[in-house]
C-alpha cells in the first residue's frame, strides 16, 4: 500500500492520555475542529467526561473485562484490549482491536486474530506514557501480520511523527495513532 496519509482525517488519530478530568477537557479543546475521531488512552484511574466526538478507548489496564461495559456505554466505537476474554463477544457493534506490545511474540497472538476486528501494534518499547521514541522493529511486525492476515486492518501507536508516518503508510498500516507528535504532524500535512 503506497497510499498517502496526507490530509486523511480518519487515518491519523490523535491520542489523548489525560491525568485528570480538567486535563482531558483541556486536551480536547486542542484538537483541530476537522478531527472527528480520537483515541483515549485508559489507565487504571477512571478519567472521563463527555467528549462530544467519536472515539476509541485503549484499555491498558490489568483487568479490562471489569470496565469494558462502561466504555461501551460511554459510546466507544472501538475498544483496544491487550488481553481477550469471553466478554468481547457481547460488545455488539463496537469494533474490538487486539493491542500488541513490541515484546509480545506475534506467534502468540495469531490464534486470537479471528476474534478481533483489527490489530493494534505498539511501536514504542513502553506503553502508558507519551513521548517515548519510535522503535523501527514494528516494520517487520507489520509485514508479518500483513502476510498472515492481509484483510485485517492494522493500527500503529507510539512515537509516530513527521519523519516516519509515510513509511508506516507505505508498509500497509491502515490507521496511525499519534500522541505527542500529533500537532507537528497535523500542521505539516495541512500545509501540503
Amino acid at each position: 500500500m503506497s497510499e498517502s496519509f496526507d490530509r486523511t482525517r480518519d487515518k491519523i488519530i490523535p491520542a489523548i492520555l489525560a491525568t485528570s478530568v480538567p486535563d482531558l477537557e483541556l486536551k480536547l479543546t486542542q484538537i483541530p475542529d476537522e478531527i472527528k475521531f480520537v483515541h483515549i488512552d485508559v489507565l487504571e484511574e477512571d478519567i472521563w467526561t463527555d467528549i462530544g466526538i467519536d472515539f476509541e478507548a485503549h484499555l491498558m489496564v490489568g483487568e479490562p473485562e471489569k470496565i469494558i461495559g462502561k466504555w461501551v456505554e460511554r459510546g466507544a466505537k472501538r475498544l483496544i484490549l491487550h488481553t481477550l476474554g469471553g466478554s468481547t463477544s457481547k460488545l455488539g457493534k463496537v469494533e474490538v482491536g487486539l493491542g500488541v506490545e513490541l515484546d509480545t511474540p506475534l506467534e502468540d497472538i495469531f490464534p486470537l486474530v479471528p476474534q478481533v476486528d483489527f490489530i493494534h501494534l505498539m511501536s514504542i518499547d513502553e506503553i502508558g506514557e507519551q513521548g517515548h521514541p519510535f522503535n523501527p522493529e514494528v516494520f517487520d511486525r507489520i509485514k508479518k501480520v500483513k502476510e498472515r492476515f492481509p484483510q485485517v486492518p492494522i493500527s500503529v501507536d507510539g512515537g509516530i511523527n513527521t519523519s516516519n508516518y509515510q513509511a508506516l503508510a507505505d508498509a500497509g498500516v491502515d490507521r496511525l495513532v499519534v500522541g505527542s507528535g500529533f500537532k507537528d504532524l497535523w500542521n505539516s500535512l495541512m500545509k501540503k
